[in-house]
């Protein structure tokens, strides 16, 4: 993807969501960046990071607000991947796995699935047909 691409997609951000990617990279910047090596170097599942994950809605990212989620744009989700990557991998996992059950069932599930879904509201924690 060229630059004007890039500036082209950017302009489609609303002011929401600038605020949403603005919370992530603070989020990264106290919550994960000081302890990734910890982390990574003891093979510890980083728990607080994922509940504050949850917190800030990225479990339902793209998961449409009917259903509880934040209902952003894949061109915002996907600044979110890279920022959250770009300071550790692994985290962007977490919540990317989770993100894809969730709408494999918003998408293809059936109405029972889709109400638990937005029974879990924003926080988005773990659902239970597919991921434990």
């Amino acid at each position: 993807m060229n630059e004007q691409t890039i500036r082209e997609l950017d302009k489609n951000i609303t002011e929401d969501e600038k605020l949403i990617l603005d919370s992530v990279d603070k989020f990264l910047e106290k919550d994960v960046k000081p302890y990734v090596k910890e982390f990574e170097s003891e093979d510890k599942y980083p728990q607080d990071i994922a509940d504050k994950m949850a917190d800030l809605g990225l479990f339902g990212a793209t998961i449409s607000q009917d259903y509880g989620g934040l209902g952003l744009s894949a061109v915002t989700y996907s600044k979110i991947v890279e920022n959250v990557s770009s300071v550790w991998m692994s985290v962007s996992g977490i919540f990317n796995s989770h993100l894809i059950m969730c709408a494999a069932v918003e998408k293809h599930g059936t109405d029972e699935m889709k109400e638990n879904l937005a029974a879990m509201g924003p926080k988005f924690r773990t659902y239970k047909a597919g991921l434990n």
